[in-house]
């Protein structure tokens, strides 16, 4: 190799890793994954721009008050498509009373479980959802698909268009 190509090599090796470096800064309103609790993520939207790696996240079907400032390093990427969503963290059990583990439903338990993904009438139309609570044996709080959390409702099960037995 001449001395000219050697002499240019650390700028190819600095040139290649900047371009494989570089990645589209998340904005507000991007919709995206985020580990909320080890291991799992949890679709979220990017609400605030707090610095070049850090940002405020509101995660999909829950209140406000769970909004986080998260580092880049927890988000996995933007949201591509449908997303099963894993249920509550323990600390959002926690807060609401709830048992952390869930168990087998028992006799009088509800037939649906949180992240269970059912269609719910309303006026006569069925749309997709995803339970997001369980409020007892015939109510469930629901997140509707591509709707914001300022949709989700508490239903009974008499609305769910696809019945468990």
């Amino acid at each position: 190799m001449s001395p000219f190509f050697r002499s240019l090599r650390p700028l190819i090796l600095a040139a290649a890793i900047a371009v494989a470096g570089c990645k589209r800064p998340y904005r507000v309103g991007d919709h995206v994954l985020v580990e909320w609790e080890e291991g799992k993520f949890y679709p979220a939207y990017v609400v605030e721009v707090s610095g070049r790696a850090r940002y405020r996240v509101h995660f999909d079907g829950y209140d406000s008050r769970w909004d986080e400032d998260v580092s880049v390093d927890r988000i996995a990427g933007l949201v591509e498509g449908p997303v099963n969503r894993p249920p509550p963290p323990t600390k959002v059990l926690r807060t609401l009373g709830l048992p952390a583990a869930s168990s087998e439903p028992g006799a009088g338990a509800s037939p649906y479980r949180v992240g269970d993904r059912i269609r719910v009438t309303w006026r006569g139309s069925t749309y997709p959802a995803t339970v997001i609570e369980v409020e007892g044996k015939d109510r469930v709080r629901v997140h509707y698909e591509g709707h914001e959390s300022a949709w989700d409702e508490s239903v009974h099960i008499d609305r769910i268009a696809n019945k468990r037995p």
